[in-house]
């Protein structure tokens, strides 16, 4: 049996058997001082900025994001800007059904226009909220 550290604090273990069933050892179990003596460190998950996973979920539809600019007052701008952009950005944005907040069209449209991450981050909250 492997042994691993279940809480930073090192009072829970988790046993895993060779078919894979995990047993967690509490101290006073008949197995913790063997199974304290094997285990391995405990691994923190790593920690995610709240922020930054809000913006890897946030996905609008083409209407949403088109009528959030639209009341943004940002809609004519945005055309203008894609007048500049490369081919491959006037193409996803002439093509594409869904946007998504970390895109790199969205990250090359929002710079061209001057806007902060934060205003880009409004922009896409508000185009959640509509519905057609």
């Amino acid at each position: 049996m492997q042994y691993q550290f279940a809480s930073v604090d090192q009072l829970m273990i988790i046993g895993t058997r060779d078919d894979g069933t995990q047993v967690l050892i509490e101290p006073g179990h008949s197995h913790w001082d063997g199974a304290k003596a094997t285990a391995s460190p405990y691994i923190a998950p790593p920690t995610i900025d709240p922020l930054i996973a809000e913006r890897a979920a946030m996905t609008v539809s083409r209407f949403q994001a088109m009528a959030a600019l639209l009341n943004a007052g940002l809609l004519s701008q945005v055309n203008a800007a894609l007048a500049d952009a490369g081919p491959l950005a006037q193409l996803a944005w002439a093509e594409a059904t869904e946007f998504r907040r970390n895109s790199p069209t969205i990250a090359g449209l929002s710079a061209g226009l001057g806007l902060t991450d934060a205003q880009v981050d409004d922009l896409f909250r508000a185009a959640a909220l509509i519905n057609a």
